[in-house]
């Protein structure tokens, strides 16, 4: 990996208290609206209280009092679905028999007396069991031709009338009696497992089994893995249905009131959407960048909906009382807020009432300093060159880590979104494009990206990237690849290389190279013959011997000629191909080796450079982004340090980050505006260089024009 350090320069540090800078610019900035939304690239900052049946009387003062003292100004509540939290007139929606009153109008009312926008939270997964016994024909049917209930919910179908009808009816209720802002469904789509994380199969219904056959002509299956011939089928089904019952209560939330807002865990008929970064029992380690993963993919692929990424603050469903390491909700929230994302969090009853407390003290300091320069939050863009192309599992997850470890700023783009229309850039705005094992891709994608390289632009691919199937003679498709479209795959097995000489090191051309000659190739490989004038790097040693010691070894005449790197010119544009999984290799054991291909493809193949540079530590997170209408633009910093094995403790405080990047517009001043300070940076050409003396847990390099 090639790490640009910087020369030493004396920087003269300003340290007056933030208030008293003179003239006070950030203050005084007026970025203007993205839209006319108030929930699109705004400074949200939302707290979903999951209110249990308990809390139907609580103390509604204090709750809405909670919310101000946490710079909330965005509230989701329970309304109705599983539990009507409001005095219902509908005989199938069960009524909170804990309630006294009108819990959601009082709410309601008081947060809005406070500025604070509502937004209501549905559920139509659940029925209480007394009212699902008199329609068995709403209730979803296991692979064995039972309904199932849990805690006294019995799971509804998607194909039901229940959520296909009744569910409107419960809507126009609540919308018609109460000025809601907003409206959240929670459990959408085809729900299998009960909350003890049970799978029950397929839903037997007569609904199901019905509209599959109408659909595919075929009967319902009651089981059905990844390969088998109905497995494409039966998720056509369930994308179809699930999108056309979305659009369905979508157009009828807005046909009674355009203004709201619709937000849930899916694209199709709403405006914002829904993620969760949360811990698992299920893994030893938590996912460092599951914020930064779930707001960029939604601000890299849309510009008509925004993301809402929920902090879950409970260690999981089973313990929803105790909440997860405060460091670690601490590095998701600063994810989302450095991202130029809506803060949101999440927690089970009343904020004032939640018996873990180690994280509030986080929540209201980092809540409090969004509300201070919110608008610094506001109509915001990222100012990446480069973008990665969502692709799927570990793959996908280890280009998220190399890029952050590089320090290499990046969007996130839906493959999906690219011919939408929506995409808040345009394709030929960035530089380089990074597909990694990005397969089956469509004929209109695969165009586009040839067409994005022919012109000019640049790529670099991995794996199965746009193959037809994961297989020998899967089909290549992108021709800016520079392979041939057939290849043989030698499936992933232990003791595999790649044999790295010195003419690779050349091509790969960074320090790192020098310290290795053989590579480790854990992953399936692609046999790819090259074409015309593409030059090839590397070469596979396949599955060589490994014990006993004494036989660990292998003959120059099990070297091979199979290429592990290539490299195409393609009109006026390149493309790189790396045909393994470079990323979960990296993603699983951070091979020094595999990150000094990764970038010596980007920089040296691909002669690209990126437009910041620094000597921090690769655990520091950095984000640009900068505001649309051209007022200001920023670098927000993360300290990931404090973290051994699954713990995660406070941050490792460190000095003297460098940073030397380049600024849209000539720069007036910097500021510091965690540490409440000015900094002084010097001009290099176009470069701006600058010293951050310390960071803590975060900050933010704000810069102004002239």
């Amino acid at each position: 990996m090639k790490v640009f350090y910087l020369v030493s320069i004396i920087f003269l540090l300003q340290t007056p208290c933030f208030s008293q800078l003179s003239p006070l610019e950030l203050e005084q900035l007026k970025p203007g609206s993205y839209d006319n939304s108030w929930w699109n690239r705004e400074p949200l900052r939302l707290i979903q209280t999951n209110l249990r049946e308990i809390d139907a009387n609580l103390d509604r003062e204090k709750y809405v009092q909670s919310m101000v003292d946490a710079s909330a100004n965005l509230v989701l509540l329970n309304v109705g679905g599983i539990v009507a939290n409001y005095p219902t007139e509908l005989p199938f929606q069960y009524r909170n028999t804990f309630m006294e009153g009108d819990l959601v109008g009082d709410l309601v009312h008081q947060l809005h007396e406070k500025e604070i926008k509502v937004i209501g939270r549905f559920d139509f997964s659940k029925i209480n069991e007394s009212l699902a016994e008199k329609k068995p024909e709403w209730l979803y049917k296991s692979r064995t031709g039972e309904t199932v209930s849990f805690n006294e919910q019995t799971h509804t179908c998607v194909n039901g009338g229940y959520q296909q009808e009744y569910s409107l009816e419960i809507l126009t209720e609540a919308i018609e009696k109460y000025p809601l802002d907003g409206i959240f469904f929670n459990m959408i789509g085809y729900q299998t497992r009960d909350y003890a994380g049970e799978d029950h199969g397929i839903c037997q219904c007569d609904n199901c089994k019905k509209g599959f056959k109408e659909m595919s002509g075929k009967e319902l299956p009651q089981e059905v893995s990844p390969g088998e011939p109905l497995y494409a089928e039966y998720n056509e089904f369930k994308r179809q249905t699930s999108e056309k019952l979305f659009t369905k209560i979508s157009e009828h939330i807005k046909t009674l009131d355009p203004s709201l807002m619709i937000k849930t865990y899916t694209d199709v008929g709403v405006d914002m959407i829904s993620s969760e970064s949360g811990a698992s029992l299920s893994s030893d380690y938590e996912w460092n960048y599951h914020a930064t993963d779930n707001v960029k993919r939604v601000l890299g692929s849309y510009q008509d909906r925004s993301p809402m990424n929920l902090l879950i603050y409970f260690q999981a469903i089973g313990f929803r009382h105790v909440g997860t390491s405060p460091d670690l909700a601490r590095v998701w929230m600063l994810e989302n807020m450095l991202h130029g994302a809506p803060l949101g969090f999440v927690v089970i009853g009343p904020l004032f009432d939640y018996e873990e407390r180690a994280f509030i003290p986080y929540l209201e300091d980092y809540y409090g300093f969004h509300k201070q320069h919110e608008n610094l939050f506001t109509n915001l863009e990222s100012s990446s060159k480069l973008a990665l192309i969502r692709g799927a599992g570990q793959e996908y997850r280890g280009m998220i880590k190399l890029l952050t470890e590089l320090h290499i700023p990046y969007d996130i783009i839906e493959p999906g979104a690219i011919l939408s229309g929506r995409l808040p850039r345009a394709l030929n705005d960035y530089e380089v494009l990074v597909l990694g094992d990005v397969s089956n891709m469509g004929e209109g994608l695969v165009e586009s990206i040839d067409e994005y390289v022919e012109k000019g632009g640049k790529i670099l691919a991995t794996g199965f990237t746009s193959s037809t199937k994961r297989g020998e003679g899967g089909g290549i498709s992108l021709k800016s690849l520079g392979v041939d479209s057939q290849f043989k795959v030698y499936p992933q097995a232990k003791s595999t290389y790649l044999r790295v000489g010195e003419q690779d090191k050349a091509a790969i051309g960074n320090k790192l190279t020098e310290d290795f000659s053989l590579m480790m190739v854990y992953a399936d490989f692609l046999d790819c013959s090259p074409i015309e004038n593409t030059e090839s790097y590397m070469q596979l040693i396949p599955e060589t011997m490994f014990g006993p010691p004494e036989k660990s070894y292998f003959t120059e005449e099990e070297v091979t000629d199979i290429p592990g790197l290539f490299s195409n010119t393609y009109g006026q544009g390149k493309a790189s191909f790396i045909p393994w999984q470079l990323g979960a290799q990296y993603y699983h054991k951070g091979n020094y080796a595999h990150k000094a291909l990764f970038y010596g493809a980007l920089s040296n193949l691909l002669e690209w450079e990126s437009d910041l540079q620094t000597n921090a530590s690769h655990l520091v997170e950095i984000s640009r982004m900068k505001n649309r209408d051209g007022a200001f633009e920023w670098l927000g910093l993360i300290n990931h340090s404090g973290q051994i094995g699954g713990t995660i403790g406070k941050p490792i405080p460190m000095r003297d980050i460098e940073i030397r990047f380049k600024p849209a517009k000539p720069l007036e001043h910097l500021y510091l505006l965690r540490s409440g300070q000015t900094l002084d940076f010097e001009q290099d050409g176009d470069w701006v260089l600058c010293t951050v003396p310390h960071l803590e847990d975060f900050e933010m390099v704000v810069g102004t024009y002239n």
